[in-house]
């Protein structure tokens, strides 16, 4: 598929293209040039092949008198209102597929900014040795693309194509990437397709055909994907990310606020659109109403669309049993909390196959035990679960190191998905609150949004003041890792113990889950479960007990077992400590 967005560099000349069917006349700005004017040619296209702007060349677009950048700008100057540059496509890797098989894959969720001093892609990759030797095989990556400013989360973006300045160039975002392919480790990025940020949107001001005016996103006007231009832009997004960056995969941020009729169209075919860039990327999406038939497998075993799904409803019962805290989707007093692990542990997700026609959010539908384990990915912290709490503090400060060392056992052993976000793997208590960088008339406006979606979206009774200004440089400064802190003995032993973790489940896990899962089969005792997930290879077998209190259950080991916490065995009885869990495998019969 030929991208029919951005500029595109011939012999001697570029040709420059813009959508916007609504403009009466569009004109090329170039940097000391006088304007150039773009010809319709149909079908809201606006082009002209410009001789002498090959790569380097800086460049805009008039309408009116509006001067803009190009909404697939490849690269820019001067941040998002700044000028877009013609660069050529960077040379493919020759990769088809993903680095390594997806049930391999042991995730640390990274933002570029905060995991090093440098805030850098060439400070990230300089540390990529640390995620390797902590037990990762893949790093998910935040947001890169252009956004306002010198920091940001990422989800604020207006420009999808270009790489953000502030972490350096194009050539740096590719240099990280196959650095990391020559650590083992596999690569990851988000992307927003579900809206655009609201400062410097130029698109919104020239082009309103982008929009559907009649639906709106917790974040602005959404996106009109019933238009076939519209929805091209996102595939040739994807697969640039795939195809030039060499990424092995893509996350797709909250696709449930993609609420036009041509959802399903949309989703369907950006999956299709970006395997036929990389055969078996991983696909994961984010998706609070957990359709499952968006993780069916075929026969073979392969996904038809998405990878996997952002689990939250596996973290949601795991934070309440840690913590006590009944908000972060857990409000519902009526619940029963070791059920729905229990249910999530060997189903997947725990509301599903509730509701009728459209889910409100609250239920879903769609029943998941039919899908594999690694249709999952689970967590029990990540950017948003930490950073949309008022103190955006991390569960070291609230939880004792045995009960954080049993939370990543059950993530780590049990055969879904583990993701971790960055320095979890040394129970780092580094802060990640909300932060950007916007002049202060639009900062304004910010903060107090941050407030209302504080109150009405996270159910933090926060009074005015309480939250740190997202504006402030040092809001930002507190987020940053502190490389110094992984040297303090409390640090190390953590660090330790987690590769324990990623050993064992290279171990345990990865022999069976190369294989197809058959069934899952549980069982509850008190506030104890024993989950067994069988293999074609063999049995991947847990107890755990998620209280306080020790409980004494029936169980047969049938391999030697590993675990966390305290536990001890007599006969067929084992006395499961407060907060332990013991992990099995047994490989298949000949």
């Amino acid at each position: 598929m030929s991208p029919i967005f951005g500029p595109a560099v011939r012999d001697n000349a570029t040709e420059f293209r813009l959508w916007a069917p609504g403009a009466e006349q569009v004109q090329l700005v170039r940097d000391g040039q006088a304007p150039t004017p773009l010809e319709r040619s149909g079908d809201g296209w606006w082009k002209a092949l410009v001789p002498g702007s090959g790569p380097g060349t800086r460049y805009r677009f008039r309408i009116g008198d509006l001067d803009f950048p190009d909404p697939a700008s490849r690269r820019q100057d001067g941040g998002t209102a700044g000028w877009s540059v013609v660069c050529p496509p960077l040379p493919p890797s020759g990769r088809a597929q993903a680095l390594r098989p997806w049930h391999q894959a042991i995730v640390c969720e990274v933002h570029v900014g905060t995991a090093s001093p440098e805030g850098s892609f060439k400070g990230l990759r300089d540390r990529l040795e640390h995620f390797r030797d902590a037990g990762y095989t893949a790093l998910e990556i935040m947001p890169v693309n252009a956004f306002p400013g010198q920091r940001n989360w990422g989800y604020d973006g207006t420009l999808l194509f270009a790489p953000a300045e502030a972490y350096g160039s194009r050539d740096d975002l590719r240099a990280l990437v196959d650095r990391a392919h020559e650590l083992g480790l596999g690569m990851v990025l988000d992307v927003v397709y579900n809206h655009f940020g609201d400062f410097d949107n130029f698109l919104e001001r020239y082009c309103p055909e982008w929009f559907d005016q009649h639906m709106e996103t917790p974040w602005g006007p959404g996106i009109d994907f019933t238009k076939e231009c519209v929805r091209r832009f996102y595939y040739e997004n994807a697969r640039m990310w795939l195809e030039e960056f060499d990424f092995d995969g893509l996350r797709f941020d909250a696709v449930h606020e993609i609420g036009t009729t041509a959802r399903e169209q949309f989703l369907g075919d950006l999956a299709k659109s970006a395997r036929a860039a990389k055969r078996d990327a991983w696909l994961i999406i984010e998706n609070v109403n957990n359709m499952a038939s968006w993780l069916d497998r075929e026969a073979s075993g392969g996904p038809v669309d998405f990878t996997a799904q952002w689990n939250d409803d596996y973290h949601h019962v795991l934070h309440f049993l840690a913590t006590g805290e009944d908000r972060n989707g857990y409000q519902d007093g009526s619940k029963d909390p070791v059920a729905d692990l229990e249910k999530a542990m060997a189903d997947g997700f725990v509301h599903d196959g509730e509701a009728r026609g459209e889910s409100d959010g609250t239920t879903r539908n769609e029943p998941a035990a039919r899908l594999p384990p690694d249709a999952f990915v689970c967590f029990v912290q990540n950017h948003d679960q930490i950073g949309n709490r008022a103190d955006a503090r991390r569960l070291p400060d609230r939880l004792d190191a045995a009960r954080l060392d049993f939370l990543h056992f059950v993530t780590m052993l049990a055969p879904q998905v583990p993701l971790f976000f960055m320095g979890e793997e040394a129970h780092m208590r580094t802060l990640f609150p909300y932060f950007i960088d916007l002049p202060e008339n639009a900062a304004g406006t910010k903060r107090r949004d941050r407030y209302t979606q504080m109150r009405e979206s996270f159910d933090e009774q926060v009074e005015d003041g309480d939250l740190p200004d997202p504006n402030a440089p040092e809001t930002f400064e507190r987020a940053r890792l502190d490389w110094t802190e992984f040297d303090l003995d409390e640090r190390r032993a953590a660090l330790d113990r987690f590769r324990t973790l990623a050993a064992w489940r290279r171990e345990h896990v990865w022999p069976l889950s190369a294989s197809p899962c058959t069934d899952a089969r549980s069982g509850r005792q008190g506030a104890a479960i024993v989950v067994s997930w069988l293999f074609e290879a063999g049995v991947l077998s847990m107890a755990l007990n998620p209280s306080s209190e020790p409980v004494d259950i029936a169980c047969v080991i049938t391999a030697p077992p590993v675990s966390t916490g305290t536990h001890s065995r007599h006969g067929e009885s084992l006395r499961l400590e407060a907060w332990s869990a013991v992990c099995w495998h047994s490989p298949a019969s000949d």
